[in-house]
C-alpha cells in the first residue's frame, strides 16, 4: 500500500495557495478605459407623497462586459441628505470600496427615495446619482424623484438638435396630432422637466392661480401656430418659476430656460395677463420659426398685460420678428439685456418699467436694444421693417451709464417709431425725429422705493411722478398692483404711486 508522505503536503498546499492567489489578481484589470454598463442610465421615481415614508424600490443591473475582473468604488453622490437610499449587491450603505465584479458578470444596485415630510420648501423633483469610480473612470446612474401632489410633465421625444420635450397640447390618447384646447385648472402645481409643447394649431389655456416649477434646462414651448392663454388675475397671479423652492434658490437666475412662443397666423394672439415669470435663462423668447431664414415677421401677436419678467441670467424678452403689445411691464435684474428687440416687428409699450440692476457679474449690454437686423440659421444678416412702434409713459434705468441702443441697418430705417413721455439712461444721442423732445427725459433719477430691495414702486417726490400722459390704452386704466391711474397726468413706468 502507498502511504502519503505529509512532509511534502503542506509546502505544496502553500504553493497552490501562493499561485492561485497570483492568478486572482491578475484577473483584475487596472486599465482606466475599463468602462461599465448599466441596465438603465436613469432611474425614475413617479409621484412620491410626503405622507408616504418610503417609495417603492426600483433596481438596475451593473454589467462589466470586459475580459478582466473590475474593482469598483460606488457612492450615492447627495451623501446623507440625499432623498435617496441604495443597496448595492445586498449590502445598504452610502458609499462601499472595491466592489468586485467578474468578467462577463454583473451586480444589482437597488433603489428608494424618502422624502421628508416637514420640509414645506422641499424641491418639487429630487436628483441625485450613483457615481461609479473604475480605475479613475468615474461614470453615473441618475436619480430622480417627483415629490409633491402635482402635474408632472417627462420628455418623451428626444429629437437630435432641438430640447427633449413632451407633448401637452396637440395629441390624441392614440397618440395622433390633433388641434385640441387644454386647460390647466389652479388645482395643483406643474413640474416641467424638459420641454412642455403646445404643438401647431392647439391651445393651451391657464388658470388664475396656476404655478409652473420647471426643472433644470426645462421650459414651455409653443411651436408655431399654438398658441397659450395664461390669464390671471392681480390677486391670483399665474407663475412661472424653477422647481427648486429652497430659501437659496428664491432669486438665483439661470434655474430654468425660457418661454419659447413661434409664430402663427393673424388672429392667433398669444396672451399673458397677471403672469410672473422669475429666475429664467430668458424669460420670453418670442420669435418667427428659426429654420426658416427668409421668415417675415409673425402675423400673430404677443400681448402683456401686468407681466413682472425677473432675474434672468441673459434676457428678460427676446425678440426676433415678432409684434408685442404691453402695458404695466416690469422687466428687473438681466445679465445681458432686459427687453431685446431684433429683425422686423411692431410695437406697442405703455407703462413699462425697466431696471436692470444686475449684480451677479459684469454686465456691457444696455438694459433695452431695438434693432433692424439678425443673424439667421445660416449666419446671414437679415434686415427687417420695423412699422407703427410707440414707446410710451416709461423707465429705461439700469447701473451702466448706457441702458438704451437703437442699432438700425439704414437699408430699412423705421419710419414710423416714437418714444414719448420716456425717461431714459443713455449716452446716446436722442435729438432725433423717434423723440418727443419735449418729454424725453435723459439722465434723471426715477426715484424708486428701494434699489437695493429691488423696490421699483415710486417715492413720493420721484421724478417719474406725474409725468405721464392718460390714452386710449384701457389696459392701463389701473397700474401692475391693480392701483387706479386716476387723473390725466399718470405716473411713468408700471407703478403709480400710493400715498
Amino acid at each position: 500500500m502507498h502511504t502519503l508522505n505529509t512532509r511534502y503536503l503542506f509546502p505544496f498546499l502553500a504553493i497552490l495557495l501562493l499561485l492561485a492567489g497570483c492568478r486572482k489578481d491578475e484577473l483584475f484589470t487596472n486599465d482606466p478605459s475599463a468602462d461599465l454598463a448599466f441596465s438603465q442610465t436613469e432611474v425614475l421615481f413617479d409621484t412620491i407623497f410626503t405622507t408616504l415614508p418610503f417609495s417603492v424600490t426600483k433596481s438596475f443591473r451593473v454589467y462589466n462586459r470586459n475580459d478582466r475582473a473590475v474593482r469598483v468604488d460606488v457612492a450615492l453622490e447627495g451623501g446623507t441628505p440625499s432623498a435617496f437610499r441604495i443597496n448595492v449587491d445586498g449590502l445598504s450603505g452610502l458609499s462601499f470600496n472595491d466592489v468586485e465584479i467578474l468578467a462577463g458578470d454583473s451586480i444589482y444596485v437597488f433603489v428608494e427615495a424618502s422624502l421628508d415630510q416637514t420640509n414645506q420648501n422641499a424641491p418639487l423633483i429630487h436628483e441625485d446619482h450613483v457615481v461609479f469610480y473604475t480605475n479613475g473612470n468615474e461614470q453615473k446612474v441618475k436619480l430622480i424623484a417627483w415629490g409633491q401632489d402635482a402635474h408632472f410633465f417627462y420628455p418623451d421625444h428626444f429629437p437630435n438638435g432641438l430640447p427633449a420635450y413632451s407633448i401637452i397640447a396637440g395629441l390624441d390618447d392614440m397618440g395622433n396630432a390633433t388641434c385640441e384646447t387644454v386647460n390647466w385648472p389652479n388645482d395643483k402645481p406643474y413640474v416641467i422637466y424638459g420641454y412642455a409643447v403646445v404643438d401647431s394649431c392647439s391651445t393651451l389655456t391657464v388658470d388664475p392661480g396656476v404655478r409652473v416649477y420647471v426643472h433644470g434646462g426645462g421650459g414651455l414651448w409653443i411651436y408655431r401656430w399654438g398658441k397659450i392663454q395664461a390669464i390671471g388675475t392681480v390677486q391670483d397671479p399665474i407663475t412661472f418659476q424653477s422647481d427648486r423652492l429652497e430659501a437659496l434658490y428664491a432669486d438665483l437666475p439661470g434655474q430654468w430656460d425660457r418661454i419659447w412662443i413661434n409664430d402663427g397666423p393673424l388672429g392667433n394672439d398669444n396672451v399673458l395677463t397677471n403672469v410672473k415669470i422669475k429666475n429664467a435663462l430668458v424669460g420670453i423668447q418670442c420669435e418667427n420659426w428659426p429654420g426658416q431664414p427668409n421668415a417675415e415677421t409673425s402675423q400673430a401677436w404677443l400681448r402683456m398685460k401686468n407681466v413682472s419678467i425677473r432675474n434672468c441670467s441673459a434676457a428678460g424678452i427676446l425678440s426676433r420678428n415678432y409684434r408685442i403689445k404691453a402695458t404695466n411691464l416690469l422687466v428687473g435684474d438681466c445679465g445681458q439685456y432686459s427687453v431685446a428687440l431684433t429683425g422686423g416687428g411692431e410695437y406697442k409699450f405703455n407703462h413699462m418699467t425697466i431696471a436692470n440692476y444686475w449684480d451677479y457679474s459684469i454686465r456691457n449690454d444696455p438694459a433695452f436694444i431695438m434693432t433692424n437686423t439678425y443673424p439667421d440659421i445660416t449666419n446671414t444678416l437679415q434686415v427687417r421693417d420695423i412699422v407703427n412702434s410707440t414707446f410710451e409713459n416709461s423707465i429705461i434705468q439700469g447701473s451702466n451709464t448706457n441702458e438704451f441702443l437703437l442699432d438700425f441697418n439704414t437699408l430699412s430705417t423705421p419710419q414710423t417709431l416714437s418714444f414719448a413721455r420716456i425717461m431714459l439712461r443713455t449716452d446716446q444721442i436722442t435729438s432725433g425725429s423717434y423723440f418727443d423732445q419735449s418729454t424725453t427725459f435723459r439722465n434723471q433719477t426715477p426715484g424708486f422705493v428701494d434699489i437695493t430691495a429691488r423696490d421699483f414702486h415710486l417715492l413720493e417726490n420721484a421724478f417719474a411722478r406725474n409725468r405721464g400722459q392718460a390714452g386710449a390704452d384701457a389696459d392701463a386704466v389701473n397700474d401692475l398692483d391693480g392701483v387706479e391711474r386716476a387723473d390725466a397726468l399718470p405716473d411713468l413706468g408700471c407703478y403709480e404711486f400710493v400715498p
